[in-house]
């Protein structure tokens, strides 16, 4: 049953970062970042393993995302929020939760934008 269980998550997960990166393409599309995850991340209820990966921004109905795409056929999105602040220097910053890592924050240097990731438990 579990093996049924993770198996129509994964297939739910994929349909949904196709839906996001569908809906990327018909939106306005940003910022690209190139970032290797030297650990696990989590995205939601999705896990990405460490690998190379790029971040697309796009918006959708108004609201800022990075769609995180794998070398490995990963897929998720991040809701993003624009902080006020300003990028110096282009970087991913990532928070611990127990055993669990996520992402934090993103500056980007080439725009001066800093942007926060809600936490996506």
């Amino acid at each position: 049953m579990n093996a049924f269980l993770r198996m129509g998550r994964t297939c739910a997960s994929m349909i949904i970062g196709g839906g996001l990166m569908a809906g990327a393409l018909l939106a306005g599309i940003g910022n690209e970042i190139s970032v290797a995850l030297p650990h696990a991340v989590t995205v939601g209820s999705a896990t990405l393993p460490a690998g190379n990966y790029k971040l697309t921004e796009f918006t959708m109905n108004g609201k800022d995302y990075f769609a995180v795409r794998g070398e490995n056929g990963a897929v998720a999105a991040l809701p993003a929020v624009l902080t006020g602040e300003d990028a110096s220097r282009t970087e991913v910053v990532f928070s611990k939760d127990g055993e669990t890592w996520r992402f934090n924050r993103l500056a980007i240097a080439e725009d001066g934008t800093v942007y926060s990731f809600p936490n996506l438990k």
